[in-house]
């Protein structure tokens, strides 16, 4: 009992100091790339493909949820600590945006386990690709939604119309889209070959190792 209770002291723990890392990790690279250098998506310019989100998904990978929503809160508490003046609607949009594509991820390696465990870990990409893609895209456009008809209504120059705002939410639909393939595909290509080539990763029992398969 006592070594049990002790692991699972050990086991958090390091979930926290992880967190803590990809945290301060993920508010650095916000320093180091802000907003005025990140990709912009071509049809609206103000969407930026923010690769502070791959930490979160490297905490998910390795620490799992936890971590991960702990990484997504540090870096929300930097974003709108360090704001100068502007609103903190844009840190809560992108805090809202990691925690629908993490709360993805989770269901999508859960049902992978369910449904298709055993077959190669391509499989499980796809899940949780699939679900991270659908659970951003889905929060999002009801978020984006009220946001956007209360800009529409009372600070857009612009006259509303339901043809514009259904314009908006089309195209950022599609961006949260890529913005989800971005934020999962980039830090799982790195995770997976580094877990198999350093023993450290690899023996640490990573916590997606529990979904993917060895073959």
């Amino acid at each position: 009992m006592v070594r049990l209770t002790e692991t699972l002291f050990a086991r958090r723990s390091v979930t926290f100091a992880g967190a803590a890392v990809f945290g301060s990790l993920a508010a650095l690279s916000t320093v180091i790339i802000p907003a005025s250098i990140q990709l912009a998506f071509p049809i609206m310019p103000f969407l930026k493909f923010d690769p502070a989100e791959i930490f979160s998904v490297l905490a998910f990978l390795i620490f799992g949820p936890v971590a991960a929503i702990i990484t997504a809160i540090v870096h929300w508490l930097f974003l709108t600590l360090t704001l100068s003046g502007s609103s903190p609607l844009g840190p809560s949009v992108k805090f809202a945006s990691v925690l629908s594509t993490v709360f993805g991820l989770w269901l999508g390696s859960h049902l992978y386990k369910r449904i298709a465990g055993g077959r190669p870990r391509i499989s499980l990409l796809g899940s949780m690709l699939v679900f991270a893609i659908l659970a951003r895209v889905g929060l999002l456009l009801v978020v984006n939604y009220c946001v956007f008809t209360f800009f529409y209504y009372y600070y857009s120059p612009i006259p509303f119309t339901w043809e514009l705002l259904t314009a908006t939410l089309f195209y950022t639909s599609i961006f949260n889209g890529l913005h989800a393939i971005f934020s999962v595909v980039v830090p799982y290509a790195i995770f997976m070959p580094l877990s198999l080539k350093i023993p450290e990763i690899a023996s640490g029992h990573p916590w997606i190792s529990r979904f993917a398969s060895k073959q």
